[in-house]
């Protein structure tokens, strides 16, 4: 009776349950996430964070291509044998690159903790080797795993990665002296269980396979035909981790390590739903839209998912610019004021960038990638104006207002290219937008009102963090 009973709530659609599957490992991880903040902010300062930001920072630019992109090529080959081919190539070029990036940080980590004005990060630099060498393979075997439909091994890893990253920072922070050094330290060993966790799972699972058709022939083949991810989805990729480290560099030059600090974990909470929901859907739409897309589908699949998006995340995303600022000052104390305030500016180019981004793979099944490069680069060059005109008027409130104000005029063109290339009319975009925020008016009325009249902190999150909830609920009725 019971398992009848849970039979009814689970999602019909094999593409829905791929999603929820990974995402069951998500949600760990992020309800995790949330849960240890509090302990995390009270064992280590704000310029702990910053510093921290920095290496995660530095570490994503080292690794922003790990395998030049051709990971995302094993998705596309009809053929395994292919697919296998294009594995091999890319785990061959990320032991090449960690190699180079090791040799790069012996003769310049100085220079590079001084460009961040850090001297104390100079001797975690040391750790971006093995943090480049655990992200590439990663992602190598993150989209063979993809390939193979195999999401539960995908989602063990994060239960993995997350559990030992909160454990050990805790631990580190508790019982050692809190420096970045423990967030830092924390952050690797999750990487490093996480990845050969999955690396045994598939040498187990497919091992004989992938190395039985492996061919340094096919190797050279794979490579020639997919060069347009080198050429063109790499640069794209490089230049949107540039684009997030910016900044990380440009408030710390600016300002302090303590604005950087609020922006760390400003964006880090309110980018949790774009974890959850959007890098679950990402990993479920890449390989259903490629079969789609020879089937001529690929419309009905990218619009059907980007109205789930819009459903999920619009609701949530306006319920926490509401009650940021008093939500922050209760979770994680009074210092962190000023981090709930900047989430209230952040928040629309969140929700543009949680609805778009996962559906960025049709650039490269359409072979556009030149379209996604643009994206990228003019997302760069408008968030650094951003952040050098509130530097140069001294003021870290207007940098953040004109730097999310332009993150989401990019990100809103982002979907609407989308849209086009997948042959949705532009209308369209808008119309599944406004249906979802006129969904969302029972939600978020009330909490408005209390925000307006009440000058008590608790009952306004309390209202806000009620009806998020109900509408949690409703959502998970809407789709059992």
């Amino acid at each position: 009776m019971v398992k009848n009973r849970l039979q009814l709530l689970l999602p019909k659609s094999t593409f829905m349950k791929n999603v929820a599957t990974l995402m069951s490992g998500t949600v760990f991880a992020q309800v995790l996430i949330i849960l240890v903040s509090p302990i995390l902010t009270r064992l280590y300062s704000p310029e702990d964070f910053g510093v921290y930001a920095i290496y995660i920072s530095v570490a994503g630019v080292f690794a922003a291509v790990p395998c030049l992109c051709y990971e995302f090529a094993i998705v596309l080959p009809e053929k395994d044998e292919d697919a296998a081919n294009v594995l091999g190539l890319a785990i061959l070029i990320c032991l090449g690159m960690c190699c180079l990036i090791a040799l790069c940080i012996y003769f310049f980590r100085e220079q590079i903790a001084d460009l961040f004005k850090s001297p104390e990060l100079t001797e975690w630099l040391w750790f971006i080797p093995l943090s480049f060498l655990l992200i590439g393979l990663f992602q190598a075997f993150n989209y063979w795993s993809t390939r193979r439909k195999q999401f539960k091994r995908l989602a063990v890893r994060q239960v993995i990665n997350s559990t030992l990253t909160a454990f050990t920072q805790m631990g580190l922070g508790k019982f050692l002296s809190p420096t970045p050094g423990g967030l830092i330290a924390g952050a690797i060993v999750g990487q490093f269980f996480a990845t050969s966790k999955l690396a045994w799972q598939i040498a187990k699972d497919e091992g004989k396979e992938i190395i039985n058709t492996l061919d340094i022939n096919k190797i050279k083949e794979v490579a020639v035909k997919y060069r347009n991810f080198p050429l063109f989805t790499s640069p794209s990729f490089l230049l949107s981790v540039v684009s997030n480290l910016i900044p990380t560099i440009l408030l710390g030059y600016f300002f302090s390590m303590t604005v950087v600090g609020f922006f760390s974990l400003g964006y880090r909470v309110l980018s949790a739903p774009l974890t959850v929901i959007g890098s679950s859907l990402t990993q479920v739409f890449f390989p259903q839209a490629t079969e789609a897309n020879r089937e001529n589908e690929l419309a009905r699949i990218t619009l059907k998912s980007f109205e789930q998006l819009v459903n999920v995340g619009m609701t949530p995303f306006i319920l926490i610019t509401i009650v940021a600022p008093q939500l922050f000052v209760i979770v994680f104390g009074s210092e962190w004021l000023v981090a709930g305030e900047y989430v209230r500016w952040m928040s629309v180019w969140v929700f543009l960038h949680f609805v778009t981004t996962p559906l960025q793979p049709v650039y490269m099944i359409v072979e556009k990638q030149r379209g996604y490069l643009f994206i990228t680069g003019g997302l760069l060059i408008v968030r650094i104006l951003a952040l050098v005109i509130g530097g140069l008027y001294n003021n870290a409130y207007l940098a953040i207002k004109i730097f999310s104000i332009a993150g989401a005029v990019i990100f809103l063109s982002n979907g609407l290219i989308i849209m086009n290339l997948a042959g949705i009319k532009i209308i369209v975009f808008f119309i599944v937008i406004s249906r979802a925020l006129y969904r969302s008016i029972p939600f978020i009325l009330l909490p408005i009102i209390v925000l307006a009249v009440s000058s008590t902190p608790m009952i306004l999150v309390i209202t806000a963090v009620s009806f998020g909830i109900i509408f949690l609920i409703k959502m998970a009725i809407n789709s059992a």
